[in-house]
């Protein structure tokens, strides 16, 4: 008899996964053990991402399902999408499927409609239900944002996964239980079978995050859902889209370089700097040329706690979400660690600047405070104020004084819509702050709302509603200008009056590469494994290069959108790409490695035959190379591919 649903709690606190196993006959072990039923998924609220309700005992019943509970405001949740991915990609076309289930934690996030926004925001193509209420929650004996449960091809639940999940720990439970459903006869033939909704156009932008003033008049706007930095004048007019649509991390010209879910912006000496939030970077742009360079972060996320570097950018960030400048200084609103870092533009080095790296809200010195997921700075130049999203608190930082001080906000489940006194206030995932001489104003994102704090008298007030989800605002020509980051759009705020206008942006349109990208023929995430040739590299870390030479007669169409992108054990890595006639060359760096590794590619390439300045070919492929550390080995590694043309009428 297996375990009723009331053991439920106890089994969770127990689960395996708590103590990893290291092989897959251990994992195979653990799943012949006495597991629960898994609870159905009949209680969720609303389904999302399909055209038909999932339930373990209907579409589901034979697969091995992933169950990943959320929360739209959680950094960590959203750390824990490119893994999902990851395994949504490396078991395509089997048996197999994640199911999120959102169960919010700020009321604006419960709402149906947030929740679908949530979802095209961040790219999220599998399927979510609701748990507005916390039903399956308390079912699945949930305890904390994010936790995955993994339930078999029979319908038991056989593993927890609290906080972000691991992809390799992940992909071996999923493998070896989708083997013992093979081997007990318990396994369907292939995926659920539903149909996903088709994507809504949002039109020139996409979930703006945030926007900033320039020194010389006009607007930087942080386009986060298609992935770019727009450079506008005083009249909305586009000067220059930076970027060029798709998520990537590439630097070089404005028209190929590659940012993903870019936010926060600071300008300083005719150079503008973007926390590349997506990327764990910080990326730099000369406003002149438009021309991008990575000045911190790796590209990959960090997994532990963040750490100073003489040099940035061999540092791992978590998820910089805003940045200020104080002086030479570069303050750095590092979400995903709940802490506030610091670059020194003129040497190149990282330091701690305020938080232990605790998630809370308590007070104090400097490097003894806590924040929530800090996402909003703004400055007078001295001391630095800070929205504390998911404490949905405002904090001030004297660096001079090495204090950390709560202006408002009571705690991570303390939020509402309150105006009044300072300390009394209530603001809820505040993303957005800009200073203006004794006033602050307040993006209020799950409120919908601009709010000004009065710093002399400690006043509270609300200017504007129905806002969506605003992220971020700027002071620009006397009027606030609002990033309505869920309407697709800027809005220009009266200060005074509250009233809202819509701004009007001439040239700008969505990217070009976008709708191309998006067309199935440039898709590779369904496509299978092609092994080329394997590398060995230094165990110390090296640079990994492919290179791309086509048939002879061929060469790569000049201006097409080529895209590679590369993952190293399954972790994004960036890739420098450079065409010249018929050769294109990627170089990656290969970080220390103590066991093999996958490398796997992933191109869409763009090539002609004759000379002939069309898109006549396009080859799409996923390629694996199998690297091999090795103690005084080449630090420097080139695997070759070939495309083959196809045939003549063909």
């Amino acid at each position: 008899m297996s375990p009723s649903i009331p053991l439920l709690a106890l089994l969770a606190a127990a689960s395996p996964s708590a103590s990893p196993p290291e092989t897959s006959v251990s994992i195979r072990a653990l799943l012949d053990r006495g597991h629960p039923r898994a609870p159905d998924l009949d209680r969720v609220g609303t389904w999302l991402g399909t055209d038909r309700p999932l339930l373990l005992r209907g579409a589901l019943k034979g697969r091995v399902v992933l169950l990943d509970f959320w929360t739209s405001g959680c950094v960590n949740c959203l750390h824990a999408l490119p893994v999902l991915r990851a395994v949504e990609e490396r078991f395509g076309g089997q048996p197999f499927q994640v199911v999120g289930i959102h169960s919010g934690k700020f009321d604006a996030e419960k709402e149906v409609q947030a929740v679908a926004e949530a979802m095209a925001r961040h790219g999220i193509e599998h399927p979510v239900g609701t748990d507005s209420d916390f039903v399956l929650w308390e079912q699945y004996a949930i305890h904390g944002w994010p936790t995955s449960v993994l339930v078999d091809a029979r319908g038991y639940a056989v593993a927890w996964f609290r906080g972000e999940p691991e992809l390799g720990q992940l992909t071996a439970w999923i493998q070896a239980a989708l083997d013992d459903g093979r081997e007990r006869g318990a396994l369907a033939q292939g995926p659920p079978d539903f149909q996903r909704p088709s994507t809504r156009d949002t039109g020139p932008l996409a979930f703006p995050g945030k926007v900033l003033a320039l020194t010389g008049g006009g607007l930087a706007v942080a386009d986060s859902g298609h992935h770019r930095v727009l450079v506008l004048d005083g009249t909305g007019r586009l000067v220059r889209a930076i970027g060029w649509g798709l998520e990537g991390f590439a630097d070089g010209p404005a028209d190929t370089a590659a940012f993903r879910y870019p936010q926060g912006l600071a300008e300083r000496a005719g150079m503008l700097y973007v926390a590349d939030t997506g990327n764990h970077a910080v990326r730099r742009v000369d406003l002149a040329s438009g021309r991008v360079e990575t000045v911190a972060g790796t590209g990959q996320k960090a997994e532990g706690p963040l750490h100073p570097a003489a040099d940035a950018r061999t540092a791992a960030l978590r998820s910089p979400w805003d940045v200020v400048f104080v002086g030479d200084t570069l303050w750095i609103a590092m979400a995903g660690a709940h802490q506030l870092w610091r670059l020194d533009v003129t040497t190149g080095a990282l330091s701690p600047g305020a938080g232990n790296g605790r998630e809370g809200l308590d007070d104090g010195p400097l490097a003894d405070a806590t924040f929530a997921q800090p996402s909003g700075l703004a400055t007078d130049g001295r001391v630095l104020y800070v929205a504390d999203s998911e404490a949905s608190a405002l904090r001030r930082v004297d660096p001079g004084a090495g204090t950390v001080k709560t202006l408002a906000g009571e705690g991570l489940f303390e939020f509402g819509l309150k105006d009044g006194a300072l300390g009394k206030a209530r603001f809820q995932h505040p993303l957005g702050l800009a200073l203006a001489g004794p006033v602050l104003w307040v993006s209020d994102t799950f409120n919908g709302a601009v709010r000004r704090v009065s710093l002399g008298d400690g006043q509270v007030s609300t200017v504007a509603r129905a806002l969506g989800q605003p992220g971020g605002l700027t002071l620009s020509s006397g009027r606030l200008v609002v990033a309505d980051t869920d309407h697709h759009r800027l809005v220009a705020v009266d200060p005074a009056t509250g009233a809202l206008s819509p701004l009007v942006l001439a040239g700008v349109a969505p990217p070009a590469v976008r709708g191309m990208v998006e067309h199935p023929v440039l898709s590779t995430r369904a496509l299978p494994l092609q092994h080329v040739e394997d590398a060995a590299v230094a165990s110390t870390g090296a640079a990994l290069v492919l290179e791309v030479r086509l048939p002879p007669g061929h060469t790569f169409t000049a201006g097409a959108p080529q895209r590679v992108d590369l993952s190293i054990g399954g972790r994004s890595t960036p890739v420098q790409l450079e065409t010249a006639g018929d050769v294109l060359r990627t170089s990656a760096p290969v970080s220390p490695l103590k066991t093999p590794s996958d490398a796997v590619y992933s191109v869409a390439l763009f090539y002609c035959q004759d000379g002939r300045g069309s898109v006549c070919l396009v080859d799409r492929r996923r390629l694996l190379s199998r690297l091999t550390p090795t103690d005084g080995g080449p630090d420097r590694a080139t695997v070759h591919y070939r495309p083959t043309p196809p045939r003549p009428g063909s």
